[in-house]
């Protein structure tokens, strides 16, 4: 059975020493690079992806953390293909990557197939229906399709971690806390045949709960977590947590949620491997920062010419639609930009919605126009995509405003963060390196700009030091 190994990981890492800091991943003895390839975005038909994961493999980074989830599978798929490629090349041996997936969320396909059962009178059992599109299930039944699914999509024999995703969903509809842990533990159980079975290595729990406040209603002890392990065999295979943690949701180092303690000192305590999440994407205030710089451009030029474009693509749909400005083909986004041009503050969320809503449909709606329309699709093409970029522009002007702000106060806590030049997100990523708790930051690198910055050596600060960095943001938000 071929997974990762300790030995393998440790001189694997050893290559890249001076480059990329790396650390044992607690009781599992694999040795991981310190930034570790998140994909929850990433898609097997983006080539950049493509790129972006065989880059950071190649600069070092020997752990990925994926999902059963992630793209319906996509991501999964995506890792796959890039690791078959690179162990074929010789580029990458097995023994010396840390493949972590986890499964939990029943959405798209997997959705699917669970209301098919529905329907044959077979359900997957104890699933936790908290919403119409997405379902959650931990059931040993559930799992053990899941891991055969996603040992098909990675190409593998073995996975070297499974976590059960977000457990904590159950709480959304029972706080019956008695039932819960009683269902991670009967996952664990399954989990714990699953490595005799030797298609996992080693498991754990990945829970945006973890770190909250006991008073919080979807809160999940670790504590407790840990012993619904130790009630099943003193040798058990629990090794790894995984966890939100930025800048502004430093609960894991604030909250004593734990006993006396708080999560990452129980985790050093109990051994545990510790992966964190989102260490870019902080939820501050009821809304979504991201801490990381952003291009500038002249903000002059780019409002004087945002004006004028606007101006342009609503005279065309104006002209278009008869004079009424009324969109009756999907062809009115001038028309909506106008209205809400004042509401646009967010570059993330409007990239998402350029993505996701407004090219798709742009696209759908132009190429059902005639040739009778041609000119005018022409012209609109170039006329909306000059208007799309520059409020892309406008609010990435913003975004950088903002970030500047954010990069002095982090250097106002910790001059040492202002010296060599840095980017926000090489900042913040100086402050998580110095918790010696934390093992591996799971970073989203969907293009090799961001391998780049994540990788581009820079020093921790001192613990203490960071640990003064975080704490200030709380009392200073």
């Amino acid at each position: 059975m071929t997974w990762a190994r300790a030995d393998e990981t440790a001189v694997h890492m050893e290559t890249f020493e001076g480059r990329v800091p790396s650390s044992v991943l607690g009781r599992t003895g694999l040795t991981v690079s310190n930034v570790g390839f998140g994909s929850y975005r990433a898609s097997e038909h983006d080539p950049d992806h493509r790129d972006a994961l065989r880059l950071a493999l190649r600069s070092g980074v020997n752990l990925i953390d994926t999902s059963s989830n992630y793209g319906d599978g996509g991501s999964e798929r995506l890792i796959g293909e890039v690791l078959a490629e690179e162990f074929a090349s010789g580029h990458l041996h097995r023994e010396r990557v840390v493949v972590v997936t986890k499964a939990g969320y029943v959405q798209g396909s997997h959705l699917r197939e669970a209301k098919r059962r529905i329907e044959e009178r077979r359900p997957f059992p104890e699933t936790v229906e908290f919403s119409p599109d997405c379902w959650h299930n931990i059931s040993p039944e559930f799992l053990d399709e899941q891991i055969s699914r996603s040992l098909a999509r990675l190409k593998l024999e073995s996975l070297d971690v499974l976590l059960l995703h977000n457990p904590e969903y159950f709480l959304k509809t029972s706080q019956d806390l008695g039932t819960y842990y009683a269902r991670i533990k009967k996952a664990f159980e399954f989990l714990e045949g699953e490595v005799e079975r030797k298609r996992i290595r080693f498991y754990g729990v990945s829970s945006n709960a973890f770190p909250e406040a006991r008073s919080k209603p979807e809160f999940t002890s670790l504590e407790k977590v840990w012993d619904c392990a130790a009630g099943i065999k003193k040798n058990h295979h629990f090794a790894v947590i995984q966890f939100p943690m930025n800048i502004f949701e430093p609960g894991a180092t604030t909250h004593k949620n734990n006993g006396h303690s708080t999560l990452i000192e129980k985790a050093r305590e109990l051994k545990l491997g510790v992966l964190t999440n989102r260490p870019f994407n902080a939820f501050h205030r009821g809304r979504l920062v991201r801490l990381t710089s952003f291009p500038i451009h002249d903000d002059v030029d780019v409002k004087g010419r945002l004006h004028i474009a606007l101006g342009r693509v609503v005279e065309m749909e104006n002209r278009f639609h008869g004079g009424s400005g009324s969109d009756r083909h999907g062809l009115g986004w001038g028309h909506v930009l106008r209205d809400r041009m004042n509401d646009l503050t967010d570059v993330l969320q409007w990239k998402d919605a350029l993505a996701q809503q407004i090219i798709p449909q742009l696209r759908l709606s132009l190429d059902r126009l005639g040739p009778a329309d041609a000119a005018w699709t022409q012209e609109y093409r170039v006329q909306v995509a000059e208007l799309l970029d520059l409020v892309t522009k406008a609010l990435e002007n913003l975004a950088a405003q903002k970030s500047a702000l954010l990069a002095a106060r982090l250097e106002s806590f910790a001059p040492a963060l202002a010296e060599p030049p840095m980017t926000l997100s090489q900042k913040s990523l100086r402050v998580y390196h110095a918790l010696k708790s934390v093992n591996s930051v799971l970073v989203g690198m969907r293009k090799t700009a961001y391998v780049n910055d994540a990788l581009a050596p820079r020093p921790p600060l001192p613990e203490e030091q960071a640990l003064n960095v975080l704490a200030q943001l709380q009392r200073d938000p």
